[in-house]
């Protein structure tokens, strides 16, 4: 059993013997998501089933009790939550605790580790992830012999996996007071917000209504962005953003130009919208050319 923290009482490698809680903090080295790695054919010794998903090899980042910081150690650990999937990405960093097994009634050692969601190291949506340094370090050497390279020795990005790559123009949205939120990360989001008509130049749903009046907006893909705003907070609209359902109470969202406004999902153009002109058949009018019988055939409601 690796060595970590412990709160509480005296503590070994035979988890469960004292008591105290045992954790430590990892670096993801690599994560379960199939039977092969990424999107390779290379069968992955961590899969055994389907419950083997979100299962994770980490390496210790520290420990008071000597185990050294780059050592990968040999358990695994298991997502700690089951109504969420938040999994991590190459070289993110986790909370790793000790929890019980299915054979926790055998005896009471028999226990395995789970990791929480990671660390939000930089606050950001895309990733949160911190490399080992020295291994780094020497993944970037290989950018100096490759043909054609002019950079420095920093140059190179940082792995993340078999196929995520890192995306600096995703960015976080601006939260306003009380609203709960649901970032992806590649651009998608949740947003359970509501009315600010204080702040309703900050956003686009708070022109009418009352205050705290409940909005959901669901966004599929944010606005383009010039790179030197990629750290800036975004609010949506739905006249820049890509897809988006807005769920309103009584939110008024104003389109700029529904005539032009963009149906790339549909592949086709929209129809303009004109006023439409009603026709309507002047009754008929007794007199000595329209019969009693034809005037009651004509429809006059």
């Amino acid at each position: 059993m690796a060595n970590g923290y412990i709160f509480g009482n005296s503590f070994n490698s035979d988890i469960g013997q004292y008591g105290g809680q045992y954790f430590q903090i990892g670096r993801v080295k690599s994560i379960v998501l199939g039977p092969y790695k990424g999107s390779t054919r290379e069968v992955d010794p961590d899969y055994g089933s389907p419950s083997d998903i979100g299962k994770i090899r980490y390496e210790i980042l520290y420990s008071t009790l000597g185990t050294s910081k780059s050592e990968e150690v040999n358990e695994p650990a298991w997502p700690m939550f089951g109504f969420i999937r938040q999994y991590p990405v190459v070289n993110e960093i986790v909370l790793i605790m000790a929890g019980p097994t299915e054979k926790l009634n055998d005896r009471a050692s028999n226990q395995q580790f789970f990791y929480f969601p990671p660390y939000s190291l930089w606050n950001r949506a895309n990733h949160n992830a911190f490399p080992n340094m020295e291994e780094y370090a020497n993944y970037l050497k290989q950018f100096v012999n490759v043909q054609g390279y002019s950079g420095t020795s920093v140059s190179g990005s940082l792995p993340l996996g078999y196929t995520f790559q890192e995306n600096q123009l995703v960015r976080n949205l601006q939260p306003f007071e009380g609203d709960i939120i649901l970032q992806g990360r590649f651009g998608q989001s949740v947003r359970f917000g509501s009315t600010v008509p204080v702040l309703k130049r900050d956003n686009t749903w708070s022109n009418s209504g009352k205050n705290g009046d409940p909005i959901t907006i669901i966004l599929n893909s944010q606005a383009r962005i010039k790179p030197d705003l990629k750290f800036n907070t975004m609010v949506e609209n739905i006249n820049k953003d890509g897809s988006a359902i807005y769920m309103t109470s009584t939110q008024e969202i104003f389109l700029e130009d529904i005539n032009n406004f963009p149906l790339n999902s549909f592949n086709t153009s929209i129809t303009p919208i004109v006023q439409p002109t009603l026709r309507v058949q002047a009754p008929p009018i007794s007199n000595a050319i329209v019969s009693p019988s034809a005037q009651d055939q004509s429809n006059i409601g």
